[in-house]
């Protein structure tokens, strides 16, 4: 009997640990950030797709159009021109993980206590998320709290990341339509760079 609890406990853990973020997934998002000292909100809607490690693709849609692309070798940042007429301009830079890339990475560690972060739960079954010293000043993020759908942690239920900054700001990132394992072309995460563009390097 107490052979068979510890197999089911082991098995959780893996669980937790192993299969909470996909090597891929695609989600519609609105983020959120939130001054600590105005108290003031300003947003942003969009798609995001995410293939591990490190490569993600944001396409916002208000309130302005932008795309930033991000693999393992570079960065894209685009921006369109206002009128059509004008060229818009894309920054190309060698790879740099966003805040948010290093976050996806670092979460299929998953929703146990590891030598990267102490989880604690609620009674709400949310999940707070607080990060060793060295990976917060590599991430920029102090802690953050995953709120679920039903109260079942699982990725698919995942609602709300809100995520506490060192700058003292708070981003909170709402998802919906959450689509696990979709398939990406081999390219996805390359900007194609539209004619009539400004390149900045």
């Amino acid at each position: 009997m107490a052979k068979s609890i510890l197999i089911s406990l082991l098995f959780i853990n893996q669980i937790y640990a192993a299969a909470f973020i996909p090597d891929r997934f695609s989600a519609s998002f609105e983020q959120v950030y939130k001054s600590a000292l105005t108290g003031k909100e300003k947003r942003s809607k969009g798609m995001m797709d995410y293939s591990y490690p490190g490569s993600i693709r944001l396409e916002t849609s208000s309130p302005e159009s932008l795309t930033y692309v991000s693999n393992e070798r570079k960065t894209w940042y685009y921006t369109p021109a206002f009128i059509e007429s004008e060229p818009g301009q894309v920054t190309i830079q060698e790879a740099t993980k966003n805040e948010l890339t290093k976050f996806l990475d670092i979460l299929r560690k998953g929703l146990l206590t590891n030598k990267l972060y102490k989880v604690t739960k609620n009674k709400e079954s949310n999940y707070f998320l607080t990060f060793t010293k060295d990976i917060s000043k590599d991430l920029g993020i102090v802690s953050a709290k995953l709120v679920f759908k039903d109260g079942k942690p699982l990725f698919k239920n995942l609602k709300t990341v809100e995520m506490v900054l060192d700058s003292k700001k708070v981003k909170r990132l709402e998802l919906s339509k959450i689509i696990e394992g979709p398939k990406f072309s081999k390219d996805h995460f390359v900007f194609e760079i539209p004619k009539n563009t400004k390149i900045n390097r």
